[in-house]
């Protein structure tokens, strides 16, 4: 592989890494930072408004659980995760890509793209825009418009997809066997379903109220749908990125798929 493709590659990784790091000091805060300096902390009257609605909110977050209760949260960690991993196996390849250790580094990269990264990133993507165009108030209500800013929204529920599609374009990656990729991906997407069942039956927190009312039957042909659904992200992914190299051979170094 010539080095200023490596090089390429790092520096888009290093980009994609630094969009995401930048974007949860404004999600934590959960208000655009021009209102705090303009309002909130300059003791103005309408600053004062802002106080009393920011506390509002705030108190709302405060519950048990925090912004865990969220999948767009669990979504941000894992594209910070996996960019920033990126970064290391770049740094990794160029002390020889032929290394027993380049060779897992970016095993274990080309799994997490694969198995967490594109299915979990595209749910969110696709689900919340789907709930939007029905009924923006069942996803992000527009009081939140007054804390979030337009491009914070983006960030977490639009951008997602078309960065990693551009990840998959420019870097060619030797996807894991399917059942190992399957397999993380149904993991993390339980992992979250019993940490959502748990708020709601033992705190009563329903992060999505319609699991409150569903019981027997309709439970388990939403849980039946919900695998089936991230089953052919998973699909779909795979397709993507197959379809973004056919015809390329292997890159200059081994790569070694986690079966």
């Amino acid at each position: 592989m010539a080095w200023y493709y490596r090089l390429v590659n790092l520096l888009v990784h290093l980009f994609f890494l630094a969009y995401y790091v930048f974007a949860p000091p404004y999600l934590l805060a959960g208000i655009d930072p021009t209102k705090i300096q303009n309002g909130f902390m300059a003791g103005t009257s309408s600053g004062e408004q802002n106080t009393t609605s920011f506390q509002r909110h705030s108190a709302k977050n405060d519950e048990f659980g925090g912004g865990s209760k969220f999948l767009t949260l669990w979504n941000l960690i894992f594209q910070t995760f996996y960019f920033f991993w990126c970064c290391v196996t770049d740094l990794v390849l160029t002390s020889g890509s032929r290394s027993p250790i380049a060779k897992k580094f970016v095993a274990f990269r080309d799994w997490f793209l694969a198995a967490v990264a594109f299915p979990i990133g595209t749910l969110v993507v696709s689900m919340f825009w789907a709930i939007w165009a029905v009924d923006r108030e069942l996803v992000f209500p527009k009081e939140l418009d007054e804390f979030f800013p337009p491009w914070l929204n983006h960030v977490l529920h639009t951008t997602v997809l078309p960065i990693l599609l551009i990840e998959m374009f420019l870097v060619q990656h030797k996807l894991p066997s399917r059942k190992v990729g399957v397999m993380g991906t149904l993991f993390v997407g339980l992992s979250y379903l019993l940490w959502v069942l748990y708020l709601g039956y033992a705190m009563d927190i329903w992060v999505y109220p319609v699991l409150k009312v569903l019981s027997g039957f309709y439970f388990g042909l939403f849980l039946t749908v919900s695998a089936f659904f991230l089953l052919g992200l998973y699909i779909v992914g795979e397709k993507i990125s197959e379809f973004c190299w056919r015809g390329y051979p292997d890159s200059d170094y081994e790569f070694t798929k986690i079966d």
